[in-house]
């Protein structure tokens, strides 16, 4: 049996935030991969006359997520992906910047939900290889060890919704047609 190594892929890959939108966000750096997750519940069908073996099962639900362990330090990114973040630009001084978080409960993340890309950057990835989250709300946890040894990691999560055609998420080229 002859190994086509050209389909086996390795290495780090790109995130973009609101890909197609007015404002992407590309997170390039990571550290510790980034994690796709894409996963189906079931339910199995039972009938008398099988016992305990289901005669089918039935697809009851679908999720998907891409985790990111951002290493960039960059103060507009981050405002970005906490949801009801708010940046603050200093009026006089457009250096001085910084990312106000309310204490605000109940906060749905649907209305902040955006297509979101993956892309490998193996140096043999194609356009195929890409992958999209139709809608996907960012989830982030901040754990930071100021330490000699350790990089700051913002751990966020983006989480799938179904877009308005009910699409959750696409595998290949974004541009294909049907």
């Amino acid at each position: 049996m002859a190994v086509n190594a050209d389909k086996i892929q390795l290495g780090p890959c790109k995130v973009t935030f609101d890909f197609g939108g007015t404002k992407p966000v590309v997170f390039a750096q990571t550290q510790g991969g980034v994690v796709l997750t894409y996963e189906e519940t079931t339910r199995d069908v039972p009938v008398d006359q099988l016992g305990s073996t289901p005669a089918d099962v039935i697809i009851t639900g679908r999720t998907a997520s891409i985790a990111v362990p951002i290493v960039e330090h960059d103060l507009e990114k981050l405002a970005a992906i906490i949801p009801g973040a708010k940046l603050v630009v200093d009026g006089t001084d457009p250096t001085k910047k910084r990312v106000d978080v309310n204490a605000l409960v109940i906060q749905r993340l649907f209305p902040y939900a955006k297509k979101v890309k993956l892309e490998p950057l193996d140096y043999n990835a194609t356009v195929e290889n890409t992958v999209i989250l139709h809608k996907a709300a960012p989830q982030t946890n901040l754990n930071y060890t100021y330490s000699y040894d350790n990089e700051l990691v913002t751990n966020t999560t983006f989480r799938a919704f179904p877009d308005e055609n009910g699409l959750l998420i696409s595998f290949g080229d974004p541009d294909a047609e049907e």
